[in-house]
């Protein structure tokens, strides 16, 4: 275990890694964080501070004064001629924080200098620091110290990794999740365990006194520590599917813990629950920006699932993930308060919206689903692009869409089954499936995109789909699953279509647009189960759409019924919004 910590503090970056981990680390040794790193931020030479007892030196209350530096401690970050470096750091402490900027009430500590760093002490700078220190310590008032990679690691496993918090099976799931970092025939099924170990079967105290506090504040910077160790092994083995699986699964699971103990107002436990979206957000956003060149290539995809079989599974996959990625960043954008941010997230779901568009656009596969599940991912894909104001791509797509289905269901090959089966597909492929009628005996997929003519405004359009679907598929039935008031017991750990909620059938399509929108908007209004789901309660949404991603739920058509209205006034050929940022990257 102390490798695998010790690798992760090696490639921690100094800015927005190491300085985040090392406050949870102070809390957990009972030293009190004063002060956090900043960027843009004057520190003088602090990047975190903090007061508490010294564990070295018989527990005497220290103020801690941490300068956090990334990778080894060499003779060029020692004093390279920038104010970066670790030796002008120190002289910032010394000169301007120490004299200046301590408060009062700690002004009679001794203080305790420390470079942190993830990792070693390399042999040309060692006597330069000796010498440093030894100049400038003052027994009983000032000292130095040095938490490299080996140090930190101890400190990690002993007050993060300790038995009562994290005992030896939950390390073992841990070791056998990055064993398996470079494979994706199976789920990682050993992280999802040690989620459930980690807060479901270790009786965290739900009380709202500090005691109970600290304790969920561990176990979820624990959680987030081991997924940030399983991302970086996942980078390291090139295959970054099982952290982001492992991401939605943590982030969906402690929602869900957090409802069960009616956490949402506890500040402290939602505080570490977006620091855990923060993390599936990068996580989420390193798998994109990996795939980035592909989507800007025709065919881009075709190397990841070299068959006629596998192609499109893996096309839809991607869609699901960046439609999932784009209505995280819209989400964070309609909830913050602070509107530098919310540019930011705009630009950045307005990135992943043009990715998405371009990604259909060069891979055929795009329009012609092999599953009837795919209609999750095609929901997700269609709400981001309309959310990012892409709506002629949107239309385009469905318009292709419907007719590749039609088209593919008339010549008995490539379209969507309703069982969602491998074999299925592959009996396809030889010619030895069984009759179309049976393997498509139901479909969410084609009511779903009706509904989306009734959103995008496409009345012309809509009359040609209608027209044909009742032709072609007239031993289809129609259906469209709505959730109920015990929904959100099962939304975030299995997929609620199978455990509760109502499913409508047969979904009529009416022959004309106006129709269809009055008949869909009763159908929601009868069915309101959605505006009491928690998520939806406490702003978070796009869990209901991560959860339906990751566990294949039937995607809630209160979603996208939001958007009828917003569409209606959108006019063809209307000029597409800049991208602000691009910034995927």
């Amino acid at each position: 275990m102390k490798l695998v910590i010790r690798e992760y503090l090696s490639m921690l970056k100094e800015s927005g890694e190491l300085d985040a981990l090392l406050p949870d680390l102070l809390l957990s040794m009972g030293i009190t964080p004063l002060s956090k790193a900043q960027i843009g931020v004057r520190q003088d030479g602090v990047d975190v501070a903090g007061v508490g007892p010294d564990l070295e030196d018989n527990n005497i209350d220290k103020l801690f004064l941490f300068t956090i530096k990334q990778g080894d401690f060499s003779r060029k970050i020692w004093d390279d001629g920038s104010l970066q470096a670790i030796r002008p750091s120190l002289n910032e402490i010394l000169d301007v924080y120490i004299p200046g900027q301590i408060n009062e009430e700690h002004k009679a500590l001794p203080k305790k200098v420390v470079v942190c760093c993830g990792g070693d002490l390399k042999q040309d700078v060692k006597q330069n620091w000796n010498g440093y220190t030894s100049k400038h310590t003052k027994l009983g008032d000032l000292e130095f110290d040095l938490w490299d990679g080996n140090k930190l690691t101890v400190l990690l496993e002993r007050f993060l990794l300790d038995e009562y918090l994290f005992p030896q099976s939950i390390q073992k799931h841990l070791r056998k999740t990055i064993a398996l970092a470079d494979q994706n025939e199976d789920e990682p099924r050993y992280f999802y365990a040690l989620i459930e170990e980690t807060l479901f079967k270790r009786d965290l105290p739900s009380e709202k006194n500090k005691s109970a506090e600290r304790k969920r504040q561990k176990a979820l910077c624990l959680l987030n520590l081991s997924l940030n160790i399983v991302f970086h092994w996942c980078q390291e083995a090139d295959n970054l599917r099982p952290a982001l699986l492992c991401a939605e699964r943590a982030i969906l699971r402690t929602w869900d813990w957090m409802r069960q103990n009616e956490l949402f107002d506890c500040k402290t436990t939602s505080k570490k629950f977006t620091q855990l979206f923060l993390t599936y957000l990068k996580v989420t956003g390193t798998y994109a920006i990996k795939l980035k060149q592909h989507c800007f290539v025709r065919d881009g995809l075709f190397g990841y699932g070299a068959d006629e079989v596998e192609y499109p599974l893996r096309t839809f996959e991607v869609i699901g993930i960046l439609g999932a990625l784009g209505m995280a960043f819209g989400n964070l954008s309609a909830i913050t308060c602070d509107e530098q941010l919310r540019k930011r997230y705009t630009g950045q779901m307005q990135a992943s919206a043009q990715m998405l568009a371009t990604l259909i656009n060069n891979n055929p596969p795009a329009f012609t689903p092999r599953y009837d599940s795919h209609a999750i991912d095609i929901a997700l894909g269609l709400i981001t692009l309309t959310a990012a104001g892409y709506i002629n791509e949107a239309a385009d797509w469905l318009k292709e869409l419907s007719y590749r289905i039609v088209f593919s269901y008339r010549i008995g090959k490539y379209f969507p089954v309703t069982s969602d089966s491998y074999d299925d597909l592959v009996a396809m492929e030889l010619g030895q499936a069984p009759p179309k009628e049976e393997l498509m005996h139901a479909s969410t997929l084609l009511p779903m995109l009706a509904a989306w003519y009734a959103v995008l405004n496409l009345a012309d359009d809509y009359k040609a789909f209608q027209e044909a679907v009742r032709k072609t598929f007239n031993k289809t039935s129609l259906q469209l699953w709505f959730p109920d008031e015990d929904t959100d017991n099962h939304l975030y750990s299995t997929n609620a279509g199978y455990a509760g909620g109502f499913t409508f059938e047969p979904f009529q399509l009416s022959k004309n647009l106006d129709d269809l929108k009055t008949y869909i908007t009763r159908l929601c209004e009868k069915h309101q189960a959605f505006n009491n789901l928690s998520c939806i309660t406490r702003r978070w949404f796009v869990l209901g759409l991560i959860a339906n991603r990751h566990f294949r739920t039937p995607t809630i058509p209160a979603y996208w019924q939001q958007y009828i209205c917003i569409c209606d006034s959108k006019v063809r050929g209307e000029e597409q919004p800049e991208d602000e940022s691009n910034n995927l990257d």
